[in-house]
């Protein structure tokens, strides 16, 4: 990425900025255009971790409004945000009931929105969840609040398994001079002007049970979650390696191979790894894993071909692996992202 200006505050993940373009796309919007002004690339999306700098995310976000023409861009995007692309969702939807799914999400959502501060309260009868940023948004605050909420919705969808009319949102700017906020029509009181922002649902439904509970799923996001928050305290030499390796994903290379890359012993690559408890393996997996459901979502590449650009030679052995990663076959997940874009 090449980033210019004041700040190289880490401030979103690629799932975020794409999230975004795949709504770009909905609006016959060149996706392409909005990247190359804000110093992005396609393959800067296909960074599981490597988070997008505040100045690029600015002005990322500034090109994408005006070239949309849609004032509640962030509403939308936040909709279309699915909880299985993060492991921060993954974990929320596998929970066992909406309270622990809201209770982990709070915990580990700045792996999502970076530089948010969570806080969930839960009262007698209501319980609350507020959002507050601890670095100035500038002109992306409405956007970013309102890419919050629309998440949120989305992820109370996949939780319940319908629409948490229940919702009350309490939004930290001005009523819109139309009035409209048509992605909040499921929500039962919407106010304006609050201190930040506020997530309020009935304490009682908290404890619904999930939909799609699964405790094995459930102890995996947690780990993995767990990784990635040592990684971003710890994980300048991680990014590296991750760089390196997404780079020369095709060729599958070892360990050895990529610590002679980088100019490193191999012993070296692997006890800095070891310092934030990850291993190389666990990283190649995790660069497969998100590549391929990009690759699904935004390519029409044939899964044969998917398999060899993550660097299988055979494409069952591919396939085996998405079903340990996402329990579906890759070409189920395809038809299933095409129909959830319709």
């Amino acid at each position: 990425m090449k980033t210019e200006g004041q700040s190289r505050l880490p401030f979103a993940p690629p799932v975020y900025i794409r999230c975004v373009v795949d709504c770009l796309n909905s609006f016959g919007v060149r996706p392409s255009t909005v990247l190359a002004n804000a110093g992005l690339s396609w393959q800067d999306l296909c960074d599981g971790q490597r988070m997008v700098d505040f100045e690029i995310f600015r002005r990322f976000v500034s090109y994408a409004i005006q070239c949309s023409g849609e004032p509640d861009l962030g509403l939308i995007a936040g909709s279309m945000l699915q909880p299985y692309h993060s492991p921060a969702g993954i974990g929320a939807v596998t929970s066992d009931n909406l309270g622990q799914g809201l209770q982990f999400l709070s915990r580990h959502a700045r792996l999502i929105f970076g530089c948010h501060e969570f806080q969930l309260k839960n009262g007698p009868q209501w319980s609350t969840l507020s959002v507050k940023p601890i670095v100035p948004l500038c002109e992306t605050h409405v956007f970013v609040m309102q890419t919050i909420v629309g998440a949120h919705c989305r992820l109370l969808e996949a939780i319940l398994g319908r629409p948490a009319d229940e919702l009350a949102v309490g939004l930290p700017y001005p009523r819109p001079a139309d009035g409209q906020l048509p992605c909040l029509r499921y929500v039962r009181r919407v106010s304006f002007d609050q201190d930040c922002l506020l997530l309020e649902l009935p304490t009682a439904l908290l404890r619904s049970p999930c939909i799609a509970a699964d405790p094995k799923a459930f102890s995996e996001a947690v780990q993995l979650c767990q990784k990635m928050e040592s990684e971003l305290v710890h994980g300048a030499f991680v990014q590296s390696v991750r760089r390196a390796l997404r780079e020369r994903l095709a060729a599958n290379p070892d360990a050895g191979e990529l610590a002679a890359e980088m100019g490193i012993p191999a012993r070296m690559l692997a006890r800095r790894l070891a310092e934030v408890g990850m291993t190389y393996s666990e990283i190649k997996d995790e660069l497969r894993r998100t590549h391929a459901a990009w690759y699904l979502r935004n390519t029409e590449l044939s899964i044969e071909r998917i398999a060899l650009q993550l660097g299988y030679g055979d494409h069952t052995n591919f396939t085996r692996k998405f079903k340990d990663w996402y329990r579906v076959a890759p070409s189920k997940m395809r038809q299933a992202m095409r129909m959830a874009s319709q």
